[in-house]
């Protein structure tokens, strides 16, 4: 009989043959769209969301927008990136940020519904880092500020939202606020930001 001490290397082995297929599919897609996939892009046009919007169009052909990352949580409720005891309320829950400590932020975030995004928000955290990263991918930085996305990574499950710059300062803020608020709550939970 074999032991179990034997079925962890195939675990491990497994699991890094599963990573490296990832990578290298992720080496190709970056390399096709490093290969004139995007096209020349417009930085005039950030603040309005349209250079965002334009690279996504794109792009999508061979990024795909769903996100497939995260498996089911300890409490089979959320996703493997929510964190230990969240929990999911059947209620829309509200997150208050300062209009006076983040009004660019707020600006902005008024700015993307006007266009269309949606006014109620649910957490998705699985994924988010890697939609961030797709959606940010050919819009440059710039001193001082950062690039604000509307619905934010973790509040979204497609690659697409509205992009502009902002306040550095003022993002990372509103940010860590909005964070901790929903730390309590998984993957699911419905949510409104309300400006005070």
């Amino acid at each position: 009989m074999l032991g179990l001490g034997l079925l962890r290397p195939v675990r491990t082995a497994r699991r890094c043959a599963g990573r490296l297929a990832l990578l290298a599919v992720l080496v190709v897609v970056g390399a096709t769209l490093l290969g004139g996939k995007l096209g020349p892009l417009d930085v005039g046009g950030l603040t309005t969301g349209a250079l965002a919007d334009r690279a996504l169009d794109a792009g999508r052909d061979v990024l795909g927008t769903e996100d497939r990352g995260g498996g089911r949580g300890r409490d089979g409720r959320g996703t493997s990136a929510d964190p230990e005891g969240c929990r999911r309320v059947d209620r829309v829950v509200s997150v208050g940020l300062s209009s006076t400590r983040y009004p660019e932020v707020r600006s902005h975030w008024e700015a993307a519904i006007e266009r269309g995004r949606p006014r109620v928000l649910t957490v998705h955290r699985a994924g988010a880092a890697s939609r961030r990263a797709r959606l940010l991918r050919g819009i440059p930085t710039r001193p001082g500020l950062d690039r604000d996305e509307y619905p934010m990574a973790m509040a979204r499950t497609t690659v697409s939202a509205d992009v502009a710059y902002v306040d550095a300062a003022q993002n990372r803020g509103s940010g860590s606020v909005q964070g901790a608020k929903l730390r309590r709550y998984c993957s699911g939970q419905r949510f409104r930001v309300v400006w005070y």
